[in-house]
């Protein structure tokens, strides 16, 4: 028998997990709430676990504020007023340091009129201080 025979004849397994008839009705013995991989299809035999996120992300809050931040911080390493993340050096990267101040611009005019009090100033603030740093920064270099 050739290679070719001998894969179309070996076949393969398919196991139904499906936990609902075509009807629409359950497939008996089917938990809805189970876990989708079983403890016997786990290569170490237990039921595997979603993984936790690490500590230092779980006290950062996802919110407007951050993001400003977030922007502001690359904006700060493109102007070499801060470490860069990856090596560790002050480095000017005006390129940089445009683009994060453009997309602070682009998020203020397209939240006009959609923030608190305080998001508002807060952006308009580190824009303010951004740009002009950014100014600043290109005329020394």
């Amino acid at each position: 028998m050739s290679d070719a025979e001998e894969l179309e004849n070996q076949g393969f397994k398919v196991k139904d997990r499906r936990r609902f008839h075509p009807d629409g009705s359950p497939v008996e013995g089917r938990d809805e709430t189970a876990p989708r991989e079983s403890a016997e299809d786990s290569p170490s035999g237990e039921t595997p676990k979603a993984p936790e996120a690490p500590e230092s992300l779980r006290e950062i809050p996802a919110d407007f504020s951050s993001l400003v931040l977030s922007l502001a911080a690359g904006a700060h390493s493109g102007l070499g007023q801060a470490p860069h993340p990856v090596s560790g050096k002050a480095e000017k990267n005006l390129v940089q340091a445009k683009y994060n101040i453009d997309l602070l611009g682009i998020l203020e005019a397209k939240t006009q009129g959609h923030l608190t009090p305080e998001e508002a100033q807060l952006l308009q603030a580190v824009l303010y201080d951004l740009r002009m740093r950014f100014v600043e920064a290109q005329s020394s270099s």
